[in-house]
């Protein structure tokens, strides 16, 4: 391939690149994309067929300057982000520079404009699809660059454009130097001391909407908005038990609502507590004498302050600012949280025995019965319903319990959900529509408890998620969100309870693909994006001991000491003594590599040699003038002192040029003539010392 079209095709896939690295993160509009793609066709075409279907550089120097006028108005008079519009600046000044004339310093800008466009996609996305990109931008950037100098190199030469340079050898070598920079950018991303979680993170990542259903006030049946959509939330990894094992389903617990007004759940007017880290890093939140479960949970960037954890939470690790605040039972990051987290959460996932819990009296402190039995006015159906329920139960295990059946037996579970012609829509869920998504159910069997004297609490949460066999992960999607409910036993704490039907299939999967997919996503979200101090300190710790049982189990297998080393040491000073009087030997002339090459480039060696110490003493040959000029210019100007170095061009001429010696049947013996030439080359050492 000639050099010429190599650096097009090179030249477009960089722009191409970069440009594709800021529109997977989903900023770039549509007119933006289609402009752009037209603009690289257009010049992909001109360059590769010699056409001329350039802008002028005077409409590119108008357009250049509309351009950069528009940027600054919608910024600092419309409101534009400032970095949306860099954004906006660096798509379509590559565009006008696509749609120009090319000479080698616009291949460079273009080559500048991508890099920022990459720069730019850094800061917007941390998807996996990324990590793809920037591996195609590395590999790209090595041939371009190489391709680039190339080009220049022969344009200085005047030389043709050689078909025989870019080939597949080519291409193959500077793809292994790639993973050379791969590698080493992998020493320094495992070597480089870590920052605070979120010190680098970027207001223009734009967090999944949890807040509908996680905050502080939440209408009646914004969960089952949430469900509708299957937005990837959380990965958890269950760290000290086989998931196999975990009691089904598994409840992801986020927040805890008190008052309901027939419409609206809230937190309640309720202190809030604030939980701190002790010596070992973990805040603990709860006491608790039963084994813990660990599990290491990656968010993807939300809206919500939550921290989500396994049934009772018991104590966090790894949380930015090393502090929690607590409301309801309820964990929350202090400050606003838009970015990606990642942290370890410690739960209790015992449950006390149906009979412990029907001896529980219902004598219930003051605080709890003032809260957790506030009831909205209700229609007398809802009251004689939850009577009538429990009509023949003495505790409140039992009631709770006829509660939940009667509403999974007599309720049907559905996500599109009807206007009743109720004002109140609890009414229209148990007397109309008897129908509703979790959140209803949930709601029910709260206001049916209160209604008895039992307090009680709705829970949003989530609820499973998929299970991937790979990364041995749960994946938990906004379509796993689920409400329930807890019931306060005085001496238990609150005890959980789900009314909503539930599904005895086990933990659900995806097919093979995507759930290889997304255990490559969990990969590089968390040994990449979230690569932490923790994980770097367990690397090198783990890389320490490994190299020192390596050592220990080498020196007692083999009993080394030093002794033995000493008689190996030995052995290996003879061995080389031996191979270099080998090489040394003249019979063995032709193993040097000095001596196969040919009689010319063993003349270019020794007189670029020369050419090297005169420009350390700032006598620097230009590329243009021939090795007799050259030397004819240094006598004119330092007289005698330069007559070596005459010598040495004459030699070098000779041996280089000579006809005796490029001969294909000549039979001359240049060996004496190079021996002259070697010497002449010491004293010119000397001579310039």
């Amino acid at each position: 391939m000639k050099t010429s079209h190599a650096l097009t095709i090179f030249t477009h896939l960089i722009a191409l690149t970069g440009f594709i690295s800021v529109s997977i993160t989903g900023v770039v509009d549509g007119l933006s994309i289609v402009v752009f793609t037209v603009s690289l066709i257009l010049s992909f075409f001109n360059e590769w067929s010699g056409k001329r279907y350039y802008l002028s550089n005077r409409v590119l120097s108008v357009l250049a300057i509309i351009l950069l006028i528009f940027v600054l108005a919608n910024t600092t008079l419309f409101g534009m982000e400032i970095f949306s519009g860099i954004l906006v600046f660096l798509i379509y000044t590559q565009v006008l520079k696509l749609l120009g004339s090319k000479e080698l310093r616009d291949i460079v800008q273009i080559y500048i404009l991508s890099f920022f466009q990459f720069l730019a996609g850094t800061i917007l996305t941390v998807s996996f699809s990324f990590g793809i990109v920037f591996i195609v931008y590395v590999a790209l950037s090595i041939w371009a660059i190489i391709t680039f100098n190339m080009k220049r190199e022969s344009i200085e030469a005047r030389s043709y454009d050689d078909p025989k340079v870019v080939t597949p050898l080519f291409l193959g070598i500077t793809g292994v130097a790639s993973f050379g920079i791969f590698f080493f950018t992998a020493f320094l991303f495992v070597s480089v001391p870590r920052l605070g979680s979120g010190f680098f993170t970027s207001n223009f990542l734009k967090p999944a909407e949890l807040s509908t259903g996680f905050s502080d006030q939440v209408k009646l049946g914004q969960v089952g908005q949430i469900k509708l959509d299957t937005t990837p939330i959380m990965r958890i990894k269950i760290l000290d038990r086989d998931p196999e094992t975990l009691p089904k389903p598994i409840y992801w617990r986020g927040i805890a609502l008190a008052e309901f007004d027939g419409k609206e759940w809230r937190v309640g007017d309720l202190n809030q507590n604030v939980y701190k880290k002790n010596k070992d890093g973990i805040i603990l939140v709860n006491e608790t004498k039963n084994k813990t479960l660990s599990q290491e949970i990656v968010t993807e960037p939300l809206d919500t302050d939550i921290l989500f954890a396994a049934s009772l939470p018991v104590g966090f690790w790894g949380v930015a600012g090393g502090k929690i605040e607590e409301v309801n039972d309820s964990y929350i990051i202090p400050g606003q949280v838009s970015y990606r987290l990642k942290y370890l959460a410690y739960s209790d996932l015992s449950i006390p025995s149906a009979e412990e819990l029907r001896r529980e009296k219902e004598d219930y402190p003051n605080y709890i019965k003032n809260l957790y039995l506030k009831l909205p006015p209700l229609s007398e159906r809802v009251q004689e319903l939850a009577k009538n329920i429990i009509s023949t139960d003495v505790n409140s295990y039992d009631k709770a319990n006829s509660i939940k059946r009667y509403l999974i037996n007599n309720m049907n579970y559905t996500i599109t959900l009807e206007k009743g012609a109720s004002e109140f829509p609890l009414d229209d869920f148990l007397f109309d529509n008897k129908a509703g998504h979790c959140e209803y159910f949930a709601t029910a069997m709260v206001v049916l408890l209160r209604e008895v004297g039992i307090p009680a609490r709705i829970v949003n949460g989530f609820l499973d998620g998929e299970w991937n066999q790979y990364g041995r992960f749960f994946l938990v999607r906004q379509s796993n969100a689920h409400s329930w409910v807890e019931v306060f036993f005085p001496g238990h704490g609150w005890i959980l309870f789900d009314p909503t039907p539930a599904s005895d299939e086990g933990f659900p999967k995806s097919n093979f693909i995507a759930t290889y997919l997304d255990y490559l996503r969990y990969r590089w979200s968390r040994y990449i994006v979230d690569f932490s101090q923790r994980d770097q300190i367990n690397l090198f710790s783990g890389l320490q001991n490994r190299w020192r049982w390596q050592k220990s189990k080498f020196q007692n297998k083999l009993e080394i000491n030093l002794k033995f080393n000493k008689k190996w040491l030995l052995g290996f000073v003879i061995l080389a003594l031996v191979v270099w009087t080998f090489l040394a030997n003249k019979k063995f002339e032709f193993l040097r590599i000095y001596e196969r090459k040919k009689p010319e480039e063993k003349a270019s060696i020794i007189y670029k040699k020369a050419l090297k110490l005169l420009s350390k003493k700032g006598f620097k040959k230009p590329d243009f003038v021939t090795p007799r000029e050259f030397v004819r210019d240094l006598i004119n100007r330092g007289g005698t002192k330069f007559q070596t170095f005459e010598r040495v061009t004459e030699k070098y001429v000779d041996l280089r040029f000579g006809r005796d010696i490029r001969e294909p049947r000549s039979n001359v013996d240049t060996k004496p003539r190079f021996e002259e030439l070697e010497k002449l080359l010491n004293r010119l050492k000397n001579e310039i010392k």
